[in-house]
């Protein structure tokens, strides 16, 4: 399974960002469901205790929650497709998070990242030969910005591969606190 740690968005933060959909023609967007903050990419987990070791470590994330807002439009170069993002405003908090998670992950065994961690969100893919609309479309929505959301979980997730689109599934969320459940616990 191929594994990866993010925040998830709120229904209203994504569908915020699905209004910016379609504002650039003959782009692959990406589908609202799939809107996510990547902290940590994992890669494939095939062995269950692996599995295990993976959801232990993020069992033990503790901070503080913080609140985390878009800011901004961009553009990740590649050399034959480009991808149009949204930027996360850096903050501490978010940092930190990131950096928490990225520690226990390699205590559980996973491979340090050689990549240091850019905080944006894919919206949508194109051709690299369409870099000067692409730029345009950049400028038209480098204003934009979010209401702020609160972060009180991450999320772990599989990424399955369909035809021609990734299918994000969440396995498991851990709360800010250990301690605090997410979901309610009732009494027989």
């Amino acid at each position: 399974m191929r594994l990866f740690v993010a925040l998830d968005l709120s229904d209203a933060l994504r569908e915020e960002l699905a209004l910016l959909r379609g504002s650039l023609p003959n782009v692959q967007w990406i589908p609202k469901d799939n809107y996510h903050l990547t902290l940590r990419f994992i890669g494939e987990v095939s062995a269950r205790t692996d599995q295990e070791d993976i959801d232990l470590a993020l069992s033990r994330l503790s901070w503080e929650p913080f609140d985390l807002s878009l800011l901004g439009a961009g553009l990740r170069e590649n050399t034959t497709n480009d991808t149009l993002t949204i930027h996360v405003e850096r903050s501490d908090a978010l940092t930190n998070l990131q950096a928490n998670i990225e520690k226990h992950l390699r205590r559980a065994g996973c491979t340090t990242l050689r990549k240091r961690f850019h905080p944006e969100i894919a919206l949508g893919h194109l051709s690299s030969s369409r870099r000067e609309e692409a730029a345009r479309w950049v400028q038209a929505h480098n204003l934009f910005r979010s209401a702020p959301m609160n972060v009180q979980h991450v999320t772990l997730f599989e990424s399955l591969k369909g035809f021609g689109q990734h299918t994000y599934v969440p396995q498991a969320e851990y709360a800010w606190c250990p301690d605090m459940p997410l979901v309610p616990e009732y009494e027989d």
